[in-house]
């Protein structure tokens, strides 16, 4: 039985919230895991170094999931399975049957030493393409070997929620990151050098971000008229609208009004009549007049009681200027590794692409001397090269 367009939006609006607010992954997880009558449910997420992130979960003892994190992922054949055809294909969906037979799993190590201790068996899961970061995972449920194995409405309910999913998890990310740069964000976006715009049930623009103000007062590509965010060139506009109403239609709830029915080889248990969502919102390139290079723009729907705005947006819009001049780090920098204000306006001036002998120049000092004092930086930051001070630097929030 395929779920409600009610049951649909209320998971799309916790999954939403939940990539603004972590607080809030528990109840998405734990709100799946009803819906398919699933005992457990997992995000498994793997960084580009091969170090596992199993730290949102539902129904898994701590202990266990501290012994996947640490040793039986290196040893979960499924799990390579289901990435490898998601590099195949964009992404797979569906039953662990899909990948691999029960005759097989029964005699693997993944099964023996850790999901039969634990009396699991039965799995169903999404591997998603696209996640930013070079992550590797996506989100699995499983029951227990008395229960009814994972059937086709399963599979389809994860192709619907699959493009949310991916979406959900690379804003979590972002917002995670500048979390970690901004410890004040719970105050405010303004500290950070984000152009951030955010937007009620109507599109209508709620508030602006500094940054983003500064691009929209160039009136140079996109600009607010009448209170919405208009793109100059007809083609563009017509694309622009149609991304903020597909994403402020699911951060209301209503992003099951999307759903189409199709045929798609990356779930085929799913069959040809499962319905799919296309990821509300979108990313593109808004052009403008030279020299300004054309300007980024990303939509994202966006559900939050606890936003960092005391609005409540339906979905926010992140601009992105290449031409725009990055905002001063050097008074973090100070701060934080107590550098000599020479020492900061040199690593300022190398931050900003200057060779060590331009940034010497420029300070009015010979390279020799202007090389002792990117020693003393190094030394007081811990860093031993170049590139990994600018790094550090461009990893500060801009003040």
């Amino acid at each position: 039985m395929s779920p409600s367009g009610e049951t649909v939006s209320r998971l799309l609006g916790l999954l939403y919230e939940a990539s603004a607010s972590p607080g809030h992954w528990a109840g998405f997880l734990s709100a799946i895991a009803d819906l398919t009558s699933s005992p457990s449910a997992y995000f498994l997420l793997i960084d580009s170094h091969g170090q596992c992130n199993l730290n949102l979960n539902h129904g898994y003892d701590p202990c266990w999931t501290h012994a996947y994190m640490t040793h039986f992922h290196n040893h979960d054949v499924v799990l390579n399975r289901y990435v490898a055809n998601k590099r195949l294909r964009g992404e797979w969906i569906g039953t662990r049957d899909s990948v691999m037979p029960q005759e097989d799993y029964l005699h693997s190590y993944i099964h023996n030493e850790f999901t039969k201790p634990q009396g699991k068996l039965h799995l169903c899961a999404v591997a998603l393409g696209g996640l930013e970061g070079g992550l590797e995972g996506g989100l699995g449920m499983m029951r227990a070997p008395a229960d009814k194995p994972y059937g086709k409405e399963t599979v389809a309910l994860l192709t619907l929620l699959a493009p949310h999913l991916k979406q959900a998890l690379n804003t979590y990310r972002e917002l995670g990151l500048s979390r970690s740069r901004n410890a004040a964000l719970q105050q405010s976006v303004e500290a950070l050098d984000m152009a951030v715009i955010s937007l009620d049930r109507t599109g209508r623009v709620i508030r602006i971000s500094r940054a983003a103000e500064g691009i929209l007062d160039l009136r140079c590509g996109v600009e607010l008229d009448g209170g919405y965010l208009i793109a100059s060139v007809p083609e563009e506009q017509s694309r622009l609208a149609a991304m903020i109403a597909g994403a402020v239609a699911t951060g209301v709830g209503q992003g099951e009004g999307a759903a189409v029915r199709r045929t798609t080889n990356t779930a085929p248990e799913a069959g040809s009549d499962s319905l799919w969502t296309p990821s509300s919102g979108g990313a593109m390139v808004i052009s403008r007049h030279p020299p300004n290079r054309p300007l980024g723009v990303v939509v994202t729907p966006f559900q939050s009681r606890e936003f960092l705005l005391g609005d409540q947006p339906a979905a926010l819009v992140f601009l992105s200027d290449p031409d725009a001049r990055p905002r001063s780090r050097a008074s973090a920098l100070c701060a934080l590794y107590r550098l000599t204000p020479t020492e900061c306006r040199l690593a300022g001036l190398l931050a900003c692409g200057h060779e060590l002998a331009v940034a010497a120049e420029e300070m009015t000092m010979t390279v020799e001397t202007a090389r002792f004092h990117l020693k003393s930086v190094f030394r007081k930051t811990g860093v031993s090269r170049q590139a990994e001070l600018i790094r550090l630097i461009l990893g500060l929030p801009g003040v």
